[in-house]
């Protein structure tokens, strides 16, 4: 009768319930963590989308990243478009597959370079092509744009899809930017691109504002921890029923 308990069959699923359990706890922990690294960047996206614009001088430099609570504020700069520009993958624009455009600036007041994301370009027709987005404007451009960093907060770890499990995204705009190299000193961080005077001919599409949402991400860590719940409650009673069964044949 105790074999039911004890033995190597019911010691085998009590593992395997234990695993289970461990697995869906980590997975309502990862969601929490998730839920409250979007509440605080909705609690910044609801201050700074709403703010005037500022000298990008006030909030960013070449020392360290910008902090957390000027993420997504308007800045502005003057100066000039570099000659480099890369094509980050994986960005979609209303459900169309296309890439970012990055462009090195120099700003006109202090020399140093600045990365500007300036928005999205359709994906060409054959994958293997490389996209080719229009020439930013020449000459002195004041660039409108929104704060953005190169940290965890902009560049966020796994996404998440059916059931919220982790999946790996495409690869951000905060870690492409990571592995460039530039020519001389760099501004930390980077600015979106919002608008720029002059604007130039058949530039990108600029990004979309942020949405001030909560995601699914409280609703995921509670399907995960209800998931260990029943676990839990299931080896109970499987367990019960086969005390019973070893009773009854005791019996």
């Amino acid at each position: 009768m105790w074999r039911a308990i004890f033995g190597p069959k019911a010691l085998a699923l009590s593992l395997v319930a234990i695993l289970a359990i461990a697995l869906c706890v980590d997975l309502g922990k990862w969601q929490w963590s998730r839920k409250e690294s979007r509440d605080q960047i909705n609690r910044v996206l609801a201050i700074n989308l709403r703010t005037s614009p500022i000298a990008l001088s006030r909030v960013m430099n070449t020392s360290v990243e910008p902090k957390r609570s000027d993420r997504w504020r308007r800045v502005q700069v003057a100066g000039s478009y570099e000659s480099a520009t890369h094509y980050v993958r994986g960005r979609s624009y209303h459900g169309k597959y296309g890439y970012a455009v990055l462009s090195l600036f120099r700003t006109s007041d202090r020399k140093i370079l600045l990365w500007i994301d300036r928005g999205w370009v359709a994906a060409p027709g054959v994958a293997t092509e490389q996209p080719v987005a229009f020439a930013p404007p020449t000459g002195v451009v004041q660039i409108l744009g929104r704060v953005r960093g190169l940290d965890a907060l902009d560049n966020p770890g796994p996404g998440g899809a059916l059931f919220g499990l982790p999946f790996k995204q495409a690869e951000t705009v905060a870690t492409f930017i990571g592995k460039l190299a530039t020519s001389g000193p760099t501004i930390k961080g980077y600015v979106e691109l919002i608008s720029s005077t002059p604007s130039g001919q058949q530039q990108p599409v600029p990004r979309d504002i942020p949405e001030v949402t909560p995601g699914p991400h409280l609703a995921y860590a509670i399907q995960w921890y209800f998931f260990a719940l029943l676990f839990f409650i299931g080896r109970i009673l499987l367990g019960r029923d086969e005390y019973r069964l070893a009773q009854r044949s005791a019996n």
